[in-house]
């Protein structure tokens, strides 16, 4: 059903009219186009979608064409972030998503949508640093990304780096923009210190000893690979034995999960806030990953885990990210996330955003058996539901015991990943997390 964020245009549908319905989207709030493709093989129809919209659509633009096969039938998903460059065109006609409907702006809503774009401020990655050339970046890199677009997603950007950056709005004015230097550049770091990646491996899930600590720098795309390969060092296996002993291993965490999670980090990061970054701490009961910035106006933690209309705050990084392979679906990462999570039979993962940042927890498979929790720590989780925050005060009070004694609970369940905290001082709460609990079994009881 049609929807201000979903069209659906069925066999026969004109691929103008796609366009029209990816414009409207990008000059809104985002949405997905659902196509049928009939007869046609849903391949030829993906490849004459992307041959429409880049030759019809101006200025070019962040979107995503997925082939999905359903019960015999084929389909074609666009899916298409608001755009930060409005106004979009078809054919020099600005199109506007209204309620259901997909409808050629009339002279007010243009005028509104020009000096919309008038007011607001040019985005850091598309600043030019001042006289900075091509001679600053990798070529190996550029070409490896051209190479992929041209592989995966049949997209000729050009024959030099010239070419290739200007393509990517890269390069302008014979200078490098912010993001040219981010994901290209030899040693970003000494231009933009915030683009630094922080790894801490913890000894136990309290912190202490710290059997690893590494900072990386350089190209994002570079740095993404030996962040992950840092992670396959230290990351358990989980293991399971079947017919006896035949044993299958398998990562604590699933590693297309892990990616898009490092992904989404690196491309909705705040690269203009200089004391940001993106940090990564590996504790034996969970992983977590921060980045700086904030979820986009309108947006909660809770649309993450659904269908949600997309803005990235980096949209010419996440296009090169996406041409790379790294991204398949434009704005589908965190519904990835959780369905990898939920396929490895682990805990759901959980978002917070904040005035700091975001922050991704992982939370690993509990040991069968684990001694861990009192019989006042195992009541309390009984009682809370999923996201239910509790403060110490109630907690003494429902639980009939001290404040010291009270701390000390909640800060057992915070330690082993079953409370978060939130807040400093008096308005401190604690909120009840994803990670799966069963009630101890007789003798599996910590000691009061």
């Amino acid at each position: 059903m049609e929807s201000r964020h979903f069209e659906h245009l069925p066999v026969g549908a004109a691929r103008p009219e796609v366009a029209h319905a990816v414009c409207a989207f990008l000059n809104s709030e985002g949405g997905t186009v659902l196509v049928e493709s009939g007869a046609q093989p849903v391949a030829a129809q993906v490849k004459a979608i992307e041959s429409e919209l880049r030759e019809k659509l101006h200025p070019p633009a962040l979107w995503s064409v997925t082939p999905i096969e359903r019960e015999g039938a084929g389909y074609c998903m666009v899916d298409v972030p608001a755009g930060r460059d409005r106004p979009y065109t078809v054919d020099g006609t600005i199109y506007l998503r209204k309620d259901a409907t997909t409808a050629a702006a009339s002279p007010d809503e243009i005028r509104a949508l020009v000096e919309g774009g008038f007011r607001e401020t040019e985005r850091w990655e598309r600043r030019l640093i001042p006289g900075a050339g091509l001679n600053r970046l990798a070529e190996g890199v550029i070409f490896g990304v051209a190479r992929r677009a041209r592989a995966q997603r049949n997209l000729s950007l050009g024959d030099n780096s010239k070419s290739i950056l200007t393509a990517l709005s890269l390069f302008r004015d014979g200078m490098i923009t912010n993001a040219a230097e981010v994901l290209f550049g030899d040693n970003p770091a000494q231009q933009f210190p915030q683009v630094r990646v922080r790894v801490t491996v913890y000894a136990t899930d309290k912190g202490g000893d710290l059997p690893d600590n590494r900072q990386f720098e350089g190209s994002a795309l570079l740095m993404l690979d030996e962040v992950f390969a840092m992670l396959r060092q230290h990351l358990p296996v989980s293991s399971t034995f079947r017919e006896g002993l035949q044993r299958t291993d398998r990562p604590a965490y699933p590693e297309a999960a892990l990616r898009e999670g490092l992904v989404n980090a690196f491309v909705h990061r705040d690269y203009a806030n200089f004391s940001g970054g993106i940090s990564v701490d590996v504790y034996p009961g969970k992983l977590v990953i921060w980045n700086s910035g904030s979820l986009p106006p309108g947006l909660k933690i809770g649309d993450l885990t659904k269908e949600h209309p997309s803005m990235p705050r980096n949209p010419d990084i996440a296009q090169v990210f996406f041409l790379h392979g790294l991204m398949e679906r434009i704005g589908r990462g965190t519904q990835k996330v959780v369905a990898a999570c939920k396929d490895a039979g682990l805990p759901a993962p959980q978002w917070k955003a904040d005035e700091t940042g975001v922050t991704l927890t992982f939370y690993a498979r509990a040991k069968k058996g684990a001694i861990r929790l009192n019989l006042r720590e195992q009541k309390i989780l009984g009682e809370l539901e999923l996201g239910e925050v509790i403060r110490l005060p109630e907690y003494c009070e429902r639980l009939r015991v001290s404040e010291r004694q009270g701390r000390r609970d909640l800060g057992d369940l915070v330690d082993d990943g079953w409370l978060e905290r939130e807040g400093e001082g008096p308005a401190t709460v604690f909120r009840r997390t994803p990670k799966a609990w069963q009630p101890a079994k007789p003798g599996q009881t910590r000691p009061e």
